[in-house]
């Protein structure tokens, strides 16, 4: 993993997402997610480095699924790493609320 590079340190999460690649609907779930990205398990539709799409999350602190406009930082045969360009005041905060709830589970 890149974990050297990240500026935020990523929990596991298993969060619905819905996106756009090549005109085609896919929906998958996330594997892990941070203020700077997330991992969807989207092996079958993976868009290529460098692409922009705007990933539909569904937020459990959220009444609404939140469009977060992403770039396609790396692809494997697992998915796809994307990270955010931008998170508005909602979305940092709903993150926040499951990080501290992913340290709050006994493990």
């Amino acid at each position: 993993m890149h974990s050297e590079k990240r500026s935020h340190i990523r929990f596991a999460a298993r969060l619905r997402v819905v996106f756009e690649v090549r005109g085609r609907r896919v929906e998958c779930r996330t594997r892990d997610i941070s203020l700077g990205g997330m991992f969807l398990d989207a092996p079958v539709e993976s868009p290529p480095f460098g692409t922009e799409l705007t990933v539909t999350v569904m937020l459990p602190h959220l009444a609404d699924p939140a469009p977060l406009r992403c770039v396609v930082r790396w692809v494997n045969p697992a998915g796809v790493g994307v990270s955010f360009l931008s998170l508005r005041a909602a979305e940092t905060w709903a993150i926040n609320q499951l990080s501290v709830q992913s340290r709050n589970i006994p493990g």
